[in-house]
């Protein structure tokens, strides 16, 4: 059964307006002799945009589902996540908590200034990785049960079974907007925080006859991290899609090398690739994510991979409000390249 048929027995929210564009980017193109494709996540309509709406929609149908009234989740303090988490949660009905872990970008800034605009309930705390949350988030919705509450908890990314599902329709959203623009693939790449994004679309796109090569680029984890994640989520998209968890995954590689010290770190490829996308295209990477995409992208097209009867796609999943909280970076770096 197609994947269209099958994802439909499932409930979701309405958090999206319509499709977002996929665009063929002249400029840039040009510019590397490879024509270059960027999915536009970043233009979702939800507060800022970005990609978490997708995921959201199917995480929240099945919080609605369980009778719960207040959305709990985690993340950094630029956290897009905790941004459109908090979204959802006002547009949908729901009330919000958040826990972030305590880093270097506490300004009331960027991401968490909208978190704090739209009134979630926000408790920082202290961990070494800010991907280790769950401990904490799982106290304060016991807290929010004794208060009378009946929290949902939704994990860091937002990245569940049920979640996963988004990505499963946006690789359909995806597949017919390549099918109308007439353009065959020979390379994706798409961010790699917790996985969900990339194993939807791989499962989505080889399940649709796009065999390209993947490229997964973490922002976080290491490799043995990425592998477990994505064995996780094709084995769970899997099962509530009633597809065969052995099938053939065509060609894909996951890398770990373009993350910098830790999550967050706006590496110097990085900002260059920032600031490559804004003067070519005029669009507005974020640092964290699909900066590190587009760094891993040239990184591959400098060294020969990619040439003039290639078309790749880029996955921008978002981000652009924490480019302000960045302000120093982003001012230093373009000291640096005499652009001030």
């Amino acid at each position: 059964m197609q994947l269209k048929k099958l994802i439909a027995k499932y409930p979701k929210e309405t958090l999206l307006d319509g499709p977002t564009p996929l665009q063929h980017l002249t400029h840039l193109s040009q510019k590397l002799n490879t024509n270059v494709y960027l999915k536009r996540e970043d233009l979702t309509h939800l507060t800022l945009g970005g990609d978490k709406p997708r995921k959201l929609e199917y995480e929240i149908a099945q919080a609605r589902l369980n009778g719960a009234d207040t959305l709990v989740t985690c993340g950094s303090m630029q956290s897009n996540h905790a941004r459109l988490t908090t979204a959802a949660a006002r547009k949908l009905g729901f009330d919000c908590a958040i826990v972030m872990s305590q880093d270097n970008y506490a300004q009331i800034q960027g991401n968490l200034l909208t978190v704090h605009l739209m009134g979630a309930e926000v408790r920082v705390v202290e961990v070494e990785d800010h991907w280790d949350l769950e401990s904490h988030v799982l106290r304060f919705c016991e807290e929010l049960k004794q208060a009378g509450k009946k929290p949902h908890y939704i994990p860091v990314s937002g990245t569940t079974p049920h979640s996963c599902l988004g990505y499963v329709s946006g690789g359909l959203e995806m597949v017919e907007q390549l099918d109308q623009m007439q353009v065959n693939l020979t390379g994706v790449y798409t961010p790699f925080g917790t996985g969900g994004i990339f194993t939807a679309m791989l499962l989505t796109f080889r399940q649709n006859g796009i065999w390209a090569p993947f490229y997964g680029i973490s922002v976080n984890g290491r490799l043995p991290k990425m592998e477990a994640y994505h064995t996780k989520w094709w084995q769970a998209l899997c099962q509530l899609l009633e597809q065969d968890p052995a099938q053939q995954k065509g060609d894909f590689a996951l890398h770990d090398e373009f993350i910098g010290r830790e999550y967050g770190h706006a590496t110097e490829e990085c900002l260059d690739a920032v600031l490559l996308m804004a003067e070519t295209e005029g669009i507005l990477l974020d640092p964290v994510y699909s900066g590190k995409v587009f760094a891993a992208f040239l990184n591959h097209h400098a060294s020969g991979r990619w040439g003039p009867d290639d078309h790749v796609m880029l996955v921008h999943s978002g981000g652009v409000p924490a480019l302000f909280a960045y302000h120093q970076e982003i001012e230093a770096h373009l000291k640096k390249r005499g652009r001030l």
